[in-house]
């Protein structure tokens, strides 16, 4: 018994140790670097950019700071991040997944709330069903509450592995599909919409490095583009 004990506790300590290491790469690969992503839309034109900070905050978290821009560079709003790697998995915070255009529509207003986050396991494979995720976040301006913002994003599969190039370089990606709800409610008005996003998913970044949008109609609506990484 004391054997199979200490071989227990010795494949324990070995996951928790790979966990680590998994961890510690993927923290310090992404500490410090600036993502700038081109907004562009159905012609193909760049319409804006979003640009992502990030910066290690702990052995197991970037905090990333994303800013918004038109396409004259005039900033159109910020917001604050995390990304969290569990050692088997990345956690993304699904703010990052609110629309460009919804949150210029928002402009300089506060949005608070829990924290939720979507899920990517580093095994991902084609065929794969992910978690679904949820997030309310309530919307003020200068301390007054406005309304609130309803985020759901279900029935997420792993397509396939893919690679993709862009200005930023090659990538080995994952493409994934997402059905999002977005309902922003303001001022006892609900804006509704339905949408699908396409994104490819490279875990070595936490991030994607290609993303499309798609309206209730099917057709194409807007591109995301991984620009340059600095």
């Amino acid at each position: 018994m004391k054997k199979i004990s200490f071989i227990i506790l010795l494949l324990a300590a070995c996951s928790q140790f790979a966990s680590a290491q998994n961890c510690s790469q993927f923290i310090n690969s992404i500490n410090g670097k600036k993502f700038t992503y081109a907004n562009q839309n159905i012609q193909g034109n760049t319409i804006g950019t979003m640009v992502c900070n990030t910066i290690k905050k702990d052995a197991s978290t970037i905090a990333a700071h994303i800013e918004l821009f038109d396409k004259t560079n005039k900033s159109m709003g910020s917001g604050d991040s995390e990304i969290l790697c569990t050692g088997t998995s990345i956690k993304v915070d699904m703010k990052t997944f609110i629309p460009a255009s919804s949150l210029k529509q928002l402009g300089s207003m506060q949005m608070t709330g829990d924290t939720k986050y979507l899920t990517y396991p580093l095994s991902l494979k084609p065929g794969q069903k992910l978690e679904d995720g949820a997030l309310a976040i309530n919307v003020a301006n200068n301390g007054q509450q406005m309304g609130q913002v309803l985020l759901n994003i279900n029935n997420r599969k792993v397509e396939k592995a893919e690679k993709i190039t862009t200005k930023a370089g090659s990538f080995d990606c994952y493409k994934i599909t997402n059905d999002v709800a977005l309902n922003i409610k303001m001022m006892g008005m609900s804006l509704p919409f339905q949408i699908k996003i396409i994104e490819w998913f490279t875990p070595k970044l936490g991030r994607f490095a290609k993303s499309e949008t798609y309206g209730k109609d099917g057709k194409l609506v807007a591109t995301t583009m991984l620009e340059s990484i600095n």
